[in-house]
This record gives structure tokens, C-alpha cells and sequence, in this order.
């Protein structure tokens, strides 16, 4: 009976070139990274395996950054001595090993959990006050292990980015953005609800017990709270209003909806 393929792929780098220091290195890779998941009984294989779809296989690169060793010695990791640095999808780790002879020297490591990972993007370079659509926007993916890899808002699978279009849809862009750079929503300018050239609804209350409600056209986009400018019937007192007549101010309050009231 054929033995479990291994739960956890392991792909060195910057290895010593002597075949001999190599061995030894790996051993201690492996024994740190045993010790780091809490559990002698995991099998960790030096692979360049790649996973298939039903496979739930973990792979990790290892690279050495710092990782002297000498043949014909013993060593041991103090475990209490490690000191873990995050950097986006990279540990590195700094810890000391001992060999038999009580003599200490540190290693550096850094490990990184190769995986594919989504994010949104745009379909082409997008200008300045750009209302993101369906046309602006694609899933893009990259792995890990590359180091232009670095999207601040990743999804693990395709189908969660794609659902979390809508939270970026009819945002508007603050800056320039370059044809396959992700799309930070944090960057964006909050939902237009009013679009230019459509018709909206305009409400006017002169006073308390009265509000007046009528339709004109916008001529600039908003979001809530924004000030907008919308072209409506002559229906209140030009002489009390600067603007050319036909032409208001108001803010928008809901979906084609804006709020007119009479600058003192």
C-alpha cells in the first residue's frame, strides 16, 4: 500500500553549493519547521511539487538568508531564542542553534507559503474621476512567492473576489490608475448616487409645514453629502437665487434624489 503523498512541500533556496552543508541545512529546516507546527508526526519533503485542484497539500519556500553550519558537528535549535518578523506574505525568523560543544551561531530564515492569491484590478489604465463599471474592473491573480505580489485587499479564491465587485462598482477614482494594478477601495471617493444627465428628484422645503418636490436634470455626478448642480423648471423666485435661471445648487441625499435650499 502506497504511503500518504506529505502534507507540507518544502522548496529551499540559497542553499550552501556544497552538497555535503546543503544536507545539514535542510535537517534543521526541517526540525525548525516541525517545531513551529507543534507536531513531530508532520512530514515535510524537499519538492518542487505542484498542487492539483483536490489537493489540500501546504507548500512552503524556504530561503536562507543566514544559515552557517560546518560538517562534522551536531547541532541543536534553541527554540527559545526565536524571534519572528512578519512582511507581507514572508515570516522571517532570527534564532541561535548550538552544537555540541556549546558554541553558538544564528540563523536567519525566511518562509513563505506559495499560494495563488485574487484581487480586483482594472481592465485599463483609468483616469482621475473615473466611475468604476463592470468594464473597468477584472479579478487578477498572482502567487506569493513573487515580490511585485503585494495587493493590500486579496481574496484566496476567485469567486470571493468577484462577489466583492459591488463594493467598488460607482466609486469614483482619486488618482490615475495603470491597466492591472489592484484597485484600493480605501482610495476611492465614496458611491456616486447621482449621475450627470439623468433625472432626478428635487426637494425644496421654504418652511417647516412646506416642501415642494419636483424633476430636472443633473449636471455633475455626487455622492451623499456632495454639492451638485441640476438644471429644473422655473418653478421657485429667481430673483432670490444667483444662479442663471433654470440652474441650482443642492446636495445630494438619496439615490436621484437632491435637496435644494436657498443660499442666505
Amino acid at each position: 500500500m502506497l504511503s500518504a503523498l506529505p502534507s507540507i512541500y518544502v522548496e529551499y533556496k540559497n542553499l550552501a553549493k556544497a552538497d555535503s552543508i546543503a544536507e545539514i541545512q535542510k535537517d534543521l529546516i526541517v526540525q525548525f519547521m516541525k517545531n513551529l507546527k507543534k507536531d513531530d508526526n508532520i512530514i515535510v519533503d524537499n519538492s518542487n511539487h505542484q498542487k492539483t485542484e483536490n489537493e489540500k497539500d501546504i507548500n512552503y519556500i524556504v530561503r536562507c538568508i543566514q544559515c552557517n553550519v560546518e560538517v562534522g558537528h551536531d547541532y541543536e535549535i534553541i527554540h527559545s531564542s526565536v524571534n519572528k518578523t512578519k512582511n507581507a506574505f514572508t515570516n522571517q525568523y532570527v534564532f541561535d542553534l548550538r552544537n555540541e560543544k556549546n558554541q553558538k551561531t544564528t540563523w536567519r530564515l525566511e518562509i513563505t507559503e506559495k499560494k495563488i492569491i485574487f484581487f480586483i484590478s482594472a481592465k485599463s489604465n483609468l483616469l482621475i474621476n473615473n466611475i468604476l463599471t463592470d468594464k473597468d474592473l477584472e479579478i487578477s491573480q498572482c502567487n506569493t512567492d513573487d515580490l511585485k505580489c503585494n495587493p493590500k485587499n486579496y481574496f484566496l479564491n476567485k469567486s470571493d473576489a468577484q462577489s466583492n465587485l459591488i463594493k467598488v462598482t460607482n466609486k469614483r477614482t482619486n488618482t490615475p490608475i495603470r491597466q492591472g494594478k489592484e484597485i484600493d477601495i480605501l482610495t476611492l471617493s465614496q458611491e456616486i448616487l447621482v449621475h450627470s444627465g439623468e433625472k432626478i428628484k428635487i426637494i425644496y422645503s421654504p418652511t417647516d409645514n412646506l416642501t415642494i418636490q419636483t424633476y430636472g436634470k443633473s449636471l455633475t455626478n455626487g455622492g451623499l453629502g456632495e454639492t451638485i448642480r441640476v438644471q429644473i423648471s422655473n418653478w421657485f423666485d429667481n430673483s432670490s437665487v444667483s444662479q442663471p435661471a433654470g440652474i441650482i445648487e443642492g446636495t445630494v441625499v438619496a439615490p436621484g434624489e437632491v435637496k435644494y435650499a436657498v443660499k442666505q
